[in-house]
């Protein structure tokens, strides 16, 4: 049986334990510090009104349902058997922080070190020791365990039709038009069937989610878009607003200055007739 880590992603399984315990403290260092910063984005405070600044925002929600998500799926594509991040030790405690149990890691690395791969190594790799996978750096085969098997004089790459062409060394090379790029080699004309991994790692999967939700299509990058809009009209319309308010505000300063300015002409009047009646009374 091949290495399931095989190939040009081989990883030395004897690296040292502090190599190890350093990418595990690196990635719990990364979740939590993308953990802390969703909470704050999105914490609801229901008792006052210091919610944070994408609280209830659709696609902040979104995103972090995500994050969580990826955090406990398994990792396929290393071997027959799938890799949970607490197989390596990446736990949560109850406030959803997570630590390194180290029971757990010390036992993972006693019996499985090549699982840890599964955190920064991709793996492109089969179950065959006669059988050389490879692909192109642009080619995209999703995660997962893919069966190299003949039905009825047809190959198949799991549910892909492939192509088979015999080699002058007695073997034969196997393509596929669904992933262009993927080329299997071996050294059997007609070789058993067997299993081909493929295998995405933990960080790459993060670095993709990141990407999507930063992509100029996303809805967290529609949603800033929208803001942005909407802070445009709300500034626009105060600059209205505030020109208005200088209007009505003029208006009833030249208002009140004629009014004033009445009710000291009235005055005035009122003086003149208390006088002229006065002297009337006196006259008689």
């Amino acid at each position: 049986m091949n290495s399931d880590i095989a190939g040009d992603v081989l990883v030395d399984v004897t690296r040292s334990e502090e190599a190890i315990r350093q990418t595990l403290n690196d990635t719990i260092f990364s979740l939590n510090e993308f953990k802390t910063e969703m909470d704050r984005l999105t914490y609801i405070d229901i008792d006052g009104g210091e919610n944070g600044p994408l609280a209830m925002e659709t696609s902040a929600t979104i995103l972090e349902s995500k994050f969580k998500k990826l955090s406990i799926e398994p990792l396929t594509g290393y071997g027959s058997n799938a890799i949970y991040l607490s197989q390596l030790g990446i736990k949560t405690n109850s406030s959803g922080e997570y630590y390194l149990d180290e029971v757990v890691f010390s036992k993972t690395l006693e019996n499985s070190p090549s699982s840890f791969m599964a955190l920064k190594d991709a793996n492109l790799s089969s179950s065959s020791e006669t059988a050389i996978v490879s692909k192109s750096q642009f080619t995209n085969i999703p995660s997962g365990t893919y069966t190299v098997s003949q039905t009825d004089g047809a190959w198949t790459f799991g549910e892909t039709e492939l192509t088979q062409i015999d080699l002058d060394d007695g073997g034969s090379q196997f393509t596929y038009t669904t992933y262009p790029g993927l080329v299997v080699k071996t050294s059997e004309r007609i070789p058993d069937s067997f299993e081909v991994y493929v295998g995405k790692s933990f960080s790459q999967k993060i670095i993709d989610l990141m990407d999507n939700a930063l992509d100029l299509n996303s809805s967290l990058k529609r949603a800033e878009e929208t803001y942005s809009s909407l802070t445009e009209d709300i500034e626009e319309r105060l600059s209205k607003l505030e020109e208005r308010e200088k209007l009505i505000s003029s208006r009833y300063t030249e208002q009140f200055g004629s009014m004033e300015q009445s009710m000291s002409q009235f005055n005035s009047t009122k003086s003149l007739l208390e006088n002229f009646v006065e002297s009337w009374k006196k006259q008689k």
